[in-house]
């Protein structure tokens, strides 16, 4: 169970890792369902999670993640906002810098069916995304609900504004209005208090071109190690069909960290 901890505590905490975290995000689709699956108690509650890789001789290498949250629910109503961070650097060189920015809010209906609101803003150096500003709502529905497992499906409007970076390539300081569907499904499985297998796959076509897609699969398992703290470890595939110029469409990612429930 999560400690509630006081108002002035948590905004406290928030703001400090705000002056913490890097100035800039990452692109593409982000899952919040991982952050999601973990029932939100009465009041405020927060996690952060965090990695970090130094190395020092040979090669000259520092990466640091950060992911604070906060949560509120008061009965049917839930709030949860969350950044993430990402710095590497090497030879005193930021290789990848980038954050990200996300709030949403869900009501719930009744016990299958909940309506999310939810807000996002990214910045990636790496894929050349200035800004990327997006809205979106839509219904999601609990298709199996067990006492270790459930699955859900989403189903949400989104409207999606994006400027590239003015740099060298033709493509710089371009804009772009887009309306996309975003469609996820996702699941997961508790085992004996202490494992959590989860997965979660998410499509979102442009609206108005059906050959503009973005395709993500996130796969995590969880370690519980006492109350508080658990480890995580996720493989990531996310593929973008239109790319900036010089940008890849496939990216895939494997990531471990820890996480702390306040």
């Amino acid at each position: 169970m999560l400690l509630r901890p006081h108002k002035s505590f948590l905004v406290a905490f928030i703001v400090l890792a705000a002056l913490l975290v890097p100035t800039e995000s990452t692109a593409g689709i982000y899952n919040m369902q991982s952050i999601l699956a973990t029932e939100a108690d009465e009041g405020l509650s927060g996690a952060i999670s965090g990695s970090a890789d130094w190395r020092k001789g040979n090669v000259d290498y520092l990466f640091l993640s950060a992911t604070p949250l906060a949560r509120y629910r008061a009965g049917d109503h839930l709030v949860i906002g969350m950044m993430r961070g990402d710095r590497k650097t090497s030879a005193g060189s930021t290789i990848i810098s980038n954050t990200l920015e996300h709030i949403r809010y869900r009501y719930t209906v009744s016990d299958r069916l909940l309506g999310e609101v939810f807000a996002q803003h990214t910045f990636d150096d790496i894929k050349r995304l200035n800004l990327r500003a997006l809205l979106g709502a839509g219904p999601m529905i609990t298709i199996v609900d067990g006492k270790s497992y459930a699955l859900d499906l989403g189903v949400s409007y989104m409207l999606e504004y994006e400027k590239l970076r003015d740099d060298e390539f033709d493509d710089a300081g371009v804009t772009d209005v887009q309306h996309r569907n975003s469609t996820y499904l996702t699941g997961h499985y508790e085992a004996k208090d202490r494992f959590q297998i989860a997965e979660s796959v998410y499509i979102q076509p442009r609206l108005t071109g059906a050959s503009d897609i973005r395709l993500l699969s996130e796969s995590q398992l969880t370690f519980k190690i006492t109350e508080r703290l658990s480890y995580t470890t996720s493989f990531t595939i996310a593929y973008d069909s239109r790319q900036p110029d010089n940008v890849k469409r496939l990216d895939t990612a494997l990531r471990s960290s820890i996480t702390f429930q306040l």
